[in-house]
């Protein structure tokens, strides 16, 4: 039998140019806003990337001219490439919202003969607005396709044992920076762990995202010793969304004394415009400018070695 593996992402704008086209494939995603009609969520998707788009472009002008999720990515594949046999098993990875596209890569797959097609979504926890969409355009590119290979999904890892492990490694590693920059100071370090914030009326609807991430802060904090607390970033609009919001959440922190901070991404795999620019920018001023002294933020997975065995260990797990 001849195996592909899909590892599945959201994508983003690889050059400046991409921004607005990209912004539009984000909000006419119906998974996105959600329960309007196409012709207007189109419309919608049209404004949003209009009104937005010159804004974003800044953004992403200050982290180097677009995102660095394709070349993260393409590091990641290729090391879990190496990591599974030659023969028999092919590895590919589509974006949802941006070139290489899922569709592409499925083509690639069927041309290859694959007879089983395993779903590997690079999202830890699931959200009908994260991996649900990406498994939404997998169905739709099988069905053009008029191919039905043996399907098999790993739908989410919030709590996978190596996961957990190169989390808390990433964790342990920015605390020991924060210690080793303290100058002998015996101020308490606090850990913020950040995720990607979702509107309610879509929690409200059953995503299981939120629970997701409580299953991921409760595995990553066993044995934690230092003060934590979880909060939730990336919100856009008025309508509420998952709280604590982070810039509240650092506000309260500086406010009440805290003069060190520890910043770590949950919902990410690898840099991109949510760390880069919102975490390591506007997150940052935020602590410093009510009293954050010295913050710091936990890398991503990006060109770890290790990551490409986790994603070995989660996929020998749900095919066994």
């Amino acid at each position: 039998m001849k195996q592909g593996i899909l590892l599945l992402n959201f994508g983003g704008p690889w050059t400046l140019a991409d921004v607005k086209p990209f912004l539009y494939r984000l909000f006419a995603n119906p998974r996105v806003l959600v329960g309007i009609p196409a012709p207007l969520r189109q419309l919608l998707a049209f404004m949003i990337a209009q009104i937005k788009g010159p804004s974003s472009i800044k953004s992403y002008r200050s982290i180097g001219g677009g995102s660095p999720q394709l070349k993260w990515t393409v590091i990641q594949a290729e090391g879990l490439r190496q990591l599974l046999p030659r023969n028999g098993v092919h590895v590919e990875f589509g974006m949802r919202s941006s070139e290489p596209s899922i569709e592409k890569a499925l083509e690639q797959m069927k041309f290859w003969g694959a007879d089983q097609l395993v779903l590997m979504p690079l999202f830890p926890q699931f959200s009908t607005t994260t991996t649900g969409t990406c498994l939404d355009v997998v169905e739709e590119g099988l069905n053009k396709l008029e191919w039905h290979p043996q399907l098999k999904t790993v739908a989410h890892w919030p709590d996978h044992p190596e996961y957990i492990s190169l989390l808390r490694s990433s964790v342990d590693e920015a605390i020991s920076l924060a210690e080793s920059e303290a100058n002998g100071s015996t101020a308490p370090i606090h850990i913020v762990f950040s995720a990607h914030s979702l509107p309610m009326k879509i929690v409200e609807r059953g995503d299981p995202y939120a629970d997701d991430v409580a299953r991921t802060v409760r595995a990553v904090t066993r044995g934690l010793t230092a003060p934590w607390s979880l909060a939730f970033q990336s919100r856009n609009g008025k309508l509420p969304w998952l709280k604590p919001y982070l810039d509240d959440e650092l506000k309260r922190l500086g406010q009440s004394g805290i003069e060190t901070v520890v910043v770590v991404p949950i919902s990410f795999v690898s840099d991109h415009i949510e760390t880069l620019f919102e975490l390591d920018q506007l997150y940052a001023e935020v602590a410093r400018k009510h009293g954050v002294k010295h913050y710091y933020r936990a890398r991503c997975f990006n060109d770890n070695p290790q990551f490409p065995r986790v994603l070995q260990s989660i996929l020998t797990e749900a095919q066994a």
